[in-house]
């Protein structure tokens, strides 16, 4: 079986977006950081969560990605692998315009990314602002080319990434590092805009902004987000649990100490057949947990850690170069944190 039909079998998507800390350790160092906050008297119900951006305001986020993951490969003989890799992202924000339904029109600019990265003992790193070789830029081309290639997006005051646009800039780049740059049309650039949108940029921007309730909150409110994802062979139904765990005094202003729990349901066949290649999986186990520290007077996020972790098994069943039917069992666990800051 080739190493395509294997990963398109067993290929993860990370599901990052809500969730945080989920390890133990990570729980009493956030813990202990929460007990640092005093508490303050809210009325019941009585506070609307909510970003409150004004034309011409300047912030700066830093968002670090931590990815570990564990192989194990099982035929004749067991191979193990592991990853960890952490991505670095500091980026500048200017609200430009609000309009009449308070949707912000902000200028993003990931100023730079760094990558560490630690593949079964090999290093491998990258930083936007070095000074590369051709040949290096194009070997990281996803993250050369988002730095210092401002967008838009349009962010509504509940904290939805509504859309993200004008990345001709960036799509000019990726195509400028190519050993052969292409003459793409407008529809083209158009086309990649919208991909390279909704596959990655949308997404990362949510990752500085948490959608928000409609309602009016106070202690032990709770609300929820339902989302779909693809796991594999896998229909994931996720459910993210919001709850006002306390109010707190953040410097003089009101802040909110929101915890947030994740479920999974998943469809779909757990046994089939591709190109010949007979595969049946293991239950997926899907699970996460995290906190969020959002400034109510000043509506902006001041920090969150989130993280997710997926397990995945498949048994595969392939002819060999010999045509007898070889078995292999690939075991995966995976894990995303994110933590975004407020500089």
């Amino acid at each position: 079986m080739t190493r395509k039909i294997f990963n398109s079998i067993i290929g993860l998507l990370f599901i990052s977006m809500i969730i945080g800390c989920g390890k133990s350790e990570e729980k009493k160092e956030t813990q202990a950081g929460q007990d640092n906050y005093q508490s303050i008297p809210i009325k019941e119900g009585s506070l609307s969560l909510r970003y409150k951006f004004t034309k011409g305001d300047k912030f700066n986020y830093k968002l670090t990605t931590i990815s570990t993951s564990d192989e194990t490969i099982k035929t004749d003989s067991t191979i193990n692998s592991k990853l960890i890799q952490t991505l670095t992202y500091f980026v500048d924000i200017e609200v430009l315009e609000i309009d009449e339904d308070k949707i912000a029109e902000l200028s993003v600019n990931i100023a730079s990314v760094n990558l560490d990265a630690n593949i079964n003992g090999q290093k491998i790193t990258f930083d936007s602002k070095a000074e590369l070789p051709q040949e290096e830029k194009l070997r990281f081309i996803e993250y050369a080319s988002i730095a210092n290639s401002p967008y838009r997006a349009r962010v509504s005051s509940r904290g939805e990434v509504i859309e993200v646009t004008r990345l001709d800039k960036m799509i000019d780049k990726m195509n400028s590092m190519q050993p052969q740059p292409q003459k793409l049309t407008a529809e083209q650039k158009s086309q990649l805009s919208k991909n390279l949108s909704e596959s990655a940029l949308r997404p990362l921007t949510q990752l500085l902004f948490r959608e928000l309730p409609e309602k009016s909150v106070g202690k032990d409110s709770t609300w929820e987000r339902k989302y779909p994802a693809q796991v594999s062979v896998f229909n994931i139904e996720n459910t993210a649990v919001f709850k006002i765990n306390d109010f707190v005094n953040l410097s003089g202003d009101k802040g909110a100490l929101i915890t947030a729990e994740l479920t999974a349901k998943w469809s779909g066949n757990k046994t089939g057949e591709e190109e010949g290649v007979k595969y049946a999986f293991e239950d997926p186990v899907i699970s996460g947990n995290g906190k969020i520290i959002f400034n109510i007077d000043k509506g902006l996020l001041i920090k969150a850690e989130t993280l997710t972790n997926i397990d995945l098994t498949v048994d595969v069943k392939a002819k060999d170069s010999m045509q007898k039917i070889k078995s292999t069992k690939r075991s995966e666990k995976s894990s995303n944190k994110n933590i975004v800051e407020l500089l």
